[in-house]
Order: structure tokens, then sequence, then C-alpha cells
């Protein structure tokens, strides 16, 4: 699952405002969850937002359980040039992720010198398994 994102994280942060964006998560799979992040310059146009030279968090919450990955200790995919994270979760984590709109998570950048900003934060809606008897389990 490939989830593309536009984020003028420039103008949000300076509105004081988080860029939000949900995803959706189909529990037990391990597909890649990749986002794309671009900026608005100052004439409005928008364009890739570079993430050299920065370190990401996900931070994910929900009653009874969560998660944290982090660009440095491997567990998130930063390409700076191209403006993108990527998660590549487990089954075991997507599997912790409780049905429908309960998990909140929070994509933060850390940049040199220890500044800290949102990048993203939503909802990590969980979608249900497939049983056995091929009912896809989210009614």
């Amino acid at each position: 699952m490939s989830q593309g994102i536009v984020s003028p994280a420039t103008a949000g942060c300076a509105a004081g405002r988080t860029p939000r964006h949900d995803l959706a998560i189909r529990r037990g799979d391990s597909a890649a969850v990749v986002l794309r992040f671009r900026t608005l310059s100052q004439t409005g146009a928008t364009r890739i937002l570079d993430l050299s030279e920065s370190a990401v968090t996900l931070d994910a919450d929900w009653p009874g359980g969560g998660l944290t990955r982090r660009s440095t200790e491997g567990g998130i995919t930063v390409d700076g040039i191209a403006g993108t994270v990527t998660w590549q979760p487990t089954p075991d984590e997507t599997m912790g992720i409780p049905d429908g709109r309960i998990a909140t998570y929070r994509l933060v950048r850390e940049v040199a010198g220890g500044e800290r900003r949102t990048l993203l934060a939503g909802y990590l809606v969980g979608i249900g398994l497939i049983s056995e008897e091929g009912d896809h389990g989210d009614d």
C-alpha cells in the first residue's frame, strides 16, 4: 500500500496546524506504507520536501498498546532527496492495531540542532482480517 501525501509543511507549521491524514492498515499484512511529502515554495508552487539530514519517528497509540519506530534504529526508512518516509510493518505489528478508527499516530521529524516538527498525524484505521470463510471481516 502506497499512501501519497501532499503536505504543505511550511504553510501548515507557519499557521500552527499539523497536516492530517488517516492511514488504512489491513491487520495481519506487511505491505509498505510509503508517504511522499511536498511543501509549498514562496511562490505557492509545490516541491519535494527535502528530508536530508532528518531523523523521523513514528509514534502510534491505542488503548492497551502502541508502537514506536525510528529511522535511527531502522524501524522506518527516510529517502531525503525523494521526500519519502517508508514504514514496512510486520504482520505482528499490524495485528496489534485495533479494528476501526481507534489508533492514532504522529510522524515527527528531527533535524540537526534538535528541532522537532510533526510532519503528519491522524488515525491508523485497522481493517479486519480475511477469515477462512471468505468474509472480509470489515463489516
